[in-house]
């Protein structure tokens, strides 16, 4: 079976490691997804198991096409009988690039009727009820290459199922492990995060020092639609979950409000024992540990301050944080010219997005052995 997998732009490359770690067979890797290869029922693996992902799609089909004739003409032939109910929810969602084909709301009409009429034809049916369990499809086309993909994921691999809303605007669940895995954290030795907000880096990094699957928590699309071994494959993964993190993890912030929040979805998580959480400012920001990882995320774009608390932020960056010589830094900011005049150079910087908004992910890697 083959799958598409998506996830944001910059994190192609942690994703396509996840994968080959799963024992997927990655075809390719494209801006913003990755094609890969795996058993029948590894989109139940995927789903459970992926931290940087945002959905899995099923490959149904692959098909050249340059006008809605072409389109339609090879969808219909398409069995999706194989799939679909006479009863089935039809929705059809498209993204076109570089193609000839261009008009999304034209490609979801013309591919909702090929689906329609073929299933009509099928279940001798002139109406569909559509009262059955939703079916989304993507209708994805790439240099008029059109790709048939069926969503089995449903709402976003993000919405893990652990946190709790509040008012603050938190960094989004798969980003903040893209942060943590590109930071080369894997549980060994202690990782802090100085401005932990409603604390999702610091339980994401627990997560992955325990091996605990991100999906475990939450429901996926494809439960709908047919009886599956969702709780063997799931078994299987809680059983190699580690009792506890071997290293310190840490989260601080300056506002109470959002440490009380990241307790309760620490708590929430199942994580709350391996993480350390308390009230502190980044620009007191001292540690007696030597080595180790720190990944944050900075205010930006509406989350950030004035722009005298902006430089006063990035100045505790370069005294607190850039001085530590032994620790892997991560720094996630809106500014793309912090780097300019730092002693310490960074050794890579990513240009990513959380949700619509840009930012930098800074990696310093340490300058001194311990």
């Amino acid at each position: 079976m083959r799958y598409l997998a998506t996830t944001g732009m910059g994190i192609e490359g942690i994703l396509k490691n996840e994968l080959i770690l799963l024992g997927m067979m990655v075809d390719s890797v494209e801006p913003g997804y990755v094609v890969y290869e795996g058993a029948d029922d590894d989109f139940i693996l995927s789903n459970l198991s992926l931290r940087t992902a945002d959905r899995v799609f099923l490959i149904l089909d692959e098909f050249k096409a340059e006008t809605f004739d072409e389109l339609f003409d090879s969808l219909v032939e398409y069995p999706f009988e194989d799939l679909l109910g006479p009863e089935a929810n039809i929705i059809v969602n498209a993204k076109s690039f570089q193609s000839e084909l261009f008009s999304l709301r034209n490609i979801q009409q013309i591919s909702k009727k090929a689906i329609v009429t073929r299933l009509g034809r099928v279940y001798s049916l002139n109406v569909l009820p559509e009262t059955g369990p939703a079916y989304p499809f993507m209708i994805r086309i790439d240099r008029n290459l059109v790709r048939v993909l069926l969503d089995t994921t449903g709402e976003p691999l993000h919405r893990r199922g652990y946190r709790i809303s509040g008012k603050l605007a938190p960094i989004r669940e798969n980003l903040a492990a893209s942060l943590v895995l590109m930071s080369r954290y894997f549980g060994k030795g202690p990782l802090i995060d100085p401005m932990c907000g409603s604390g999702t880096i610091a339980i994401e990094a627990a997560m992955i020092a325990r091996d605990i699957p991100p999906g475990h928590q939450r429901s996926f699309q494809f439960e709908e639609w047919f009886e599956t071994n969702r709780d063997q494959i799931q078994a299987g993964l809680m059983s190699r979950v580690k009792p506890k993190a071997e290293h310190p993890i840490q989260g601080f912030d300056i506002d109470p409000a959002a440490i009380r929040l990241a307790v309760k979805n620490a708590k929430e998580a199942g994580v709350y024992q391996d993480i350390e959480l308390a009230a502190g400012d980044v620009q007191d920001f001292t540690t007696e540990q030597i080595g180790g990882t720190i990944v944050t995320n900075a205010p930006y774009g509406a989350r950030m301050g004035s722009d005298k608390e902006v430089s006063q932020l990035e100045q505790a960056f370069k005294d607190r944080l850039l001085t530590l010589e032994t620790f892997r830094l991560g720094l996630l900011l809106g500014n793309s010219t912090f780097s300019r005049g730092l002693r310490r150079r960074p050794n890579k910087v990513r240009k990513l997005y959380n949700g619509r908004l840009i930012a930098y992910f800074y990696q310093f890697e340490p300058t001194r052995r311990w």
